[in-house]
């Protein structure tokens, strides 16, 4: 289920139409946790800047879904439902699992450590008890990609310039396509 990285809408997104996203992705959420009654994985992209849907965007939200979908398949999990989503805010896609939140979240991380653009991608874990949290399996926080730090902490503190965000986002992808 890859999404087309040369229809990648360029958009500039305001701050508005990037809370109204984040909203209506934890609306879609929950929807899926009622009616799944069951583990959902969210995949959204860590995108500094205000064009959330690029080409580099899809592509690595294309190498994060089809490595969900191989730890699925690796495991045995059962994926229920699954659904992608294209939007000027940045590509999205839900997973509904049948196992535990824990083993889930654990395996995403894990997902995400192994692979050299896996800082890049954003999988958040959902049970009936809310997002499951690195600290909660026991985990260190995501580091920033640009200095290591806490990415937090980074955030917070605007510590690093959008143009230094875009460069080391590129330069993370353009060493995965390498290796």
């Amino acid at each position: 289920m890859n999404i087309l990285p040369e229809q990648a809408t360029n958009h500039k997104v305001s701050l508005a139409e990037i809370l109204q996203s984040r909203e209506s992705r934890q609306k879609r959420q929950q929807n899926w946790l009622a009616s799944c009654q069951t583990t959902i994985v969210s995949l959204t992209m860590v995108v500094p800047g205000e064009v959330k849907d690029s080409t580099i965007a899809r592509r690595a939200f294309n190498l994060a879904w089809q490595a969900l979908e191989t730890l699925c398949r690796a495991r045995g999990w059962q994926v229920i439902n699954r659904e992608v989503f294209c939007l000027p805010t940045g590509p999205e896609g839900l997973l509904a699992v049948n196992q535990p939140a824990d083993v889930v979240k654990q395996a995403c991380v894990e997902c995400e450590q192994h692979s050299p653009i896996g800082r890049l991608w954003d999988i958040d874990v959902i049970s009936e008890r809310g997002i499951i949290s690195r600290q909660a399996i026991g985990m260190a926080p995501r580091q920033c990609f640009v200095c290591q730090r806490d990415a937090r902490i980074c955030a917070r503190e605007r510590a690093h310039s959008i143009p230094a965000l875009h460069d080391a986002m590129e330069a993370l992808f353009h060493d995965a396509e390498i290796n």
